[in-house]
């Protein structure tokens, strides 16, 4: 079993906020280890012998190990494997989840071009087929299909549907997983999977045409927008991220995304209101990515420190390593601010907040006695990181705005929590 780590210098990079390319290549074979290795679990608890879809997972990495690498360390592979394992661990008879495996096992044989047959479940009158889109399945429960170079046909009622060599031509009975394309980027609209859930906010449905296309039109000009200001951020989201999830949008005021810990390269988000704002909850919800998989190699924190503290940008305490988190993600926040900041008007004032916030965060982390040497020098490159963004120069306004803004953020919190001696371990009032 290969065990993974960063080379020092990468490790100080990835610690930064931006390790580049190379840093976010290195992640996603960290993940896609992680991938492998709950895969081989799941199949322990396969409903039945596991030997045949094993077989044709297994052959097809040796066929093609790079576009079975590529099949397997797919976002919503993570998700859903992070699903089924929860499933299984909870009770080892529900194996509801597991049928989606298969789906994979299909798609990375068609990829790897060799023969197979499966049997594939259905969710919600469809069959999923990761990466490529859905056939819909009606009333059915599971469907067989086949593949043999490269081209899956699925049957429904005795007919048997070719899935279109190009995913994205429609044809009767074919859902086509939709692709954004910015030029620089090209991820997966991710609203069909049926284990793309897991938000604080619902998945939205299936999208309308109109509206996906409102959704490449506004990815386009947020790829050019990062492209031609923040360049290094475009070169790390073009690396790394490969799915989108539309989310459900519970307040009309207000934009709302979210990454999840076991899936790397992907976020769900409502769909944003303009080019900028876009990048930015790129950004943010990449950086949560990025130090999810990192993690996956080194820990940090302390898991016995079981104090809360005060997180600059919101009003509920926050464990040590959430803090973290949210420290990491307004780094590549404030540092997107800072590069839009000739572009944009309102980016001097967010600039000048979210480096507060990092700053602020930041040194609550430093103080609280519980890294790990790994943490410690994580911490310090990500310290040098701040210590330059607050070195820029920003207009005298909008640095009062900032310390305004979070002294009264700071009042609130502290009305709704009675502090400890060392300030940065609150209880509940």
């Amino acid at each position: 079993m290969t065990v993974h780590s960063l080379a020092s210098a990468m490790f100080d990079r990835v610690g930064s906020g931006l390790g580049g390319a190379a840093a976010v290549n290195r992640l996603t074979e960290v993940r896609r280890s992680r991938h492998l290795i709950m895969l081989r679990r799941l199949l322990t608890h396969w409903p039945g012998d596991p030997e045949p879809l094993r077989d044709v997972l297994e052959r097809s990495r040796i066929a093609a190990p790079d576009r079975f690498a590529d099949v397997v360390s797919a976002p919503m592979v993570g998700g859903w494997a992070a699903i089924a394992g929860r499933g299984v661990t909870r009770d080892p008879a529900d194996v509801q989840a597991m049928g989606h495996l298969a789906a994979i096992a299909l798609v990375a044989a068609a990829a790897a071009e060799i023969d197979a047959s499966v049997r594939i479940p259905v969710h919600h009158g469809a069959a999923m087929l990761p990466g490529l889109g859905a056939v819909v399945a009606g009333g059915h429960h599971e469907l067989e299909a086949t593949t043999s170079h490269g081209r899956i046909v699925v049957f429904v009622d005795g007919a048997g549907l070719e899935v279109p060599a190009d995913p994205a031509d429609e044809a009767r009975g074919w859902l086509p997983l939709r692709k954004l394309d910015g030029g620089t980027a090209r991820v997966d609209l991710e609203d069909l999977h049926p284990y793309r859930h897991g938000h604080h906010t619902p998945p939205a449905g299936r999208l309308s045409t109109e509206d996906a296309k409102r959704w490449e039109a506004l990815f386009g000009k947020t790829c050019q927008l990062l492209t031609d200001h923040v360049a290094p951020r475009a070169v790390e989201l073009s690396a790394g991220m490969r799915s989108l999830v539309p989310l459900h949008r519970v307040n009309p005021d207000a934009a709302q995304s979210a990454s999840l810990r076991h899936v790397f390269g992907a976020c769900g988000l409502t769909q944003p209101l303009s080019a900028h704002d876009f990048a930015v909850t790129l950004v943010h919800e990449f950086q949560h990515s990025k130090l999810s998989a990192f993690l996956d190699m080194y820990q940090l924190t302390n898991p016995r420190d079981r104090r809360l503290h005060f997180a600059p940008w919101r009003v509920d305490p926050r464990p040590l390593a959430g803090l973290l988190q949210g420290v990491y993600a307004f780094a590549g926040v404030a540092d997107t601010w800072r590069s839009l900041r000739d572009e944009i008007t309102e980016a001097e004032l967010r600039f000048a907040e979210s480096r507060l916030q990092v700053d602020r965060g930041l040194t609550a982390i430093e103080r609280s006695g519980s890294l790990t040497p790994d943490g410690v020098r994580f911490t310090a490159a990500l310290r040098r990181t701040a210590d330059e963004l607050l070195t820029e120069p920003v207009a005298p306004g909008a640095a009062r705005s900032a310390e305004r803004l979070l002294a009264d953020l700071k009042a609130g919190w502290e009305a709704r929590n009675t502090l400890d001696a060392d300030v940065t371990a609150p209880r509940r009032a």
